[in-house]
Formats: structure tokens, sequence, C-alpha cells
């Protein structure tokens, strides 16, 4: 494609992204097309590509500008499990919401966890995520003493956790496994660690 696409559908033919920038305080937010698409459909925006910043506001907090500029960002372009440049207050905000839902579904078996504190967290995720599906199942279940393990709050927390890796709100987690120590005198297999290197160190 050269230029310009002229409908925002065209994106999903370069498999591209939708990155808003603001020309006042340079916030930039990435939505896919059918974020994006729903969003302009639920406050009366067009689609035509020339249009698409019409009706949007940056959203980073405190500014609320209106000159906005719409870019096109294909895929092979987003930078492997990293989070994309924020703003320090949403990385502190994001942060704290997450952790506190973790807080909430690591002691909740047997007891509620539907305090506001939960709310005010889950609150916050939906602004960032948009996706309210996990978010109302969270909540459902942290009113609920009585739920079984396979009923629990990982799954929602999951699908959550997995929303902000996608929309680069937060950096995927690392899951770093010790070295395995092969303990016979023969060579040591790959990924395992031989009996002496161990002990040197």
């Amino acid at each position: 494609m050269v230029g310009n696409p002229k409908r925002l559908s065209d994106l999903n033919q370069i498999q591209a992204d939708v990155r808003i920038r603001c020309r006042d305080c340079r916030f930039e937010e990435d939505w896919t097309v059918d974020a994006l698409a729903k969003h302009l459909l639920a406050i009366g925006g067009s689609t035509t590509w020339s249009e698409i910043t019409r009706h949007l506001r940056c959203r980073r907090a405190g500014c609320g500008s209106p000159r906005l500029r719409a870019v096109a960002v294909p895929y092979a372009r987003r930078q492997a499990n990293a989070k994309r440049q924020i703003s320090k207050l949403d990385e502190e905000t994001v942060a704290t919401a997450v952790r506190l839902l973790e807080n909430a579904a690591a002691r909740s078996p047997g007891r509620e966890v539907n305090t506001i504190e939960i709310r005010l967290a889950l609150l916050t995720v939906h602004k960032y995520t948009r996706d309210a599906d996990p978010i109302r199942l969270f909540w459902e279940r942290a009113g609920d003493a009585g739920r079984t393990t396979d009923h629990g709050l990982n799954e929602p927390l999951k699908a959550i956790r997995h929303q902000l890796e996608q929309l680069g709100w937060i950096a995927p987690r690392v899951l770093t496994e010790p070295t395995k120590t092969w303990p016979w005198n023969s060579p040591a297999p790959p990924g395992w660690l031989a009996a002496g290197d161990a002990t040197e160190r």
C-alpha cells in the first residue's frame, strides 16, 4: 500500500495496527483495527482514515488534546517481549492495579475479596484494556467465597494480564528456570549443568 489508507479496514490487508499520537504531549496509544472501529462506532466517529481523529481526544491524564495524528504500525515493527513507551503515571497506575489484583487472587481461597480497592483496580484496568469480560468475571468470582478451585480468580487474572501485555502496557513475565545439575560423572546432556561446574560455583 502506497501512502495512507482510505479507510481503517484497509489496515487488515497490510497487517497493521493504529498508533494515535498526541501532537501536544507526544503520548502514543496503540489500537487494534477492530477495537478502534468499535470505539469510533460507539462515539459516533468515522472510520475514514482522514477523519479518524476528529472525534478523539488524547487519553493521557491531564492532557485531553484534540490535536492527534493516526499512524499505521505494521505488526513486525512491534518490539517483542517489552512494553511500549508509556508515561510514568500510566506505568505506575497499571502496575499498582495489577498488584492489587494479584494480592486479591492470592488471598481469595475460602473468602470474599470484592473490596472497594479491587473494584477501583478493575475499573483502572478496564480503562487500559477496554475488555469487560475478564474484569466482570473477576469481580463476580471475587464476591463468591464458596467458589471451587476451578472457578478461582487466576483464570480472569491471567486473561487481564494477557490483554495488558498484548496492548503493551506491561512487559510479559520472563519465567526463569534454574539450570538442572547432572549428578553423574558422564558428560552432561544439553540443558544440564555438569556436576563439576556446579561445585566450582
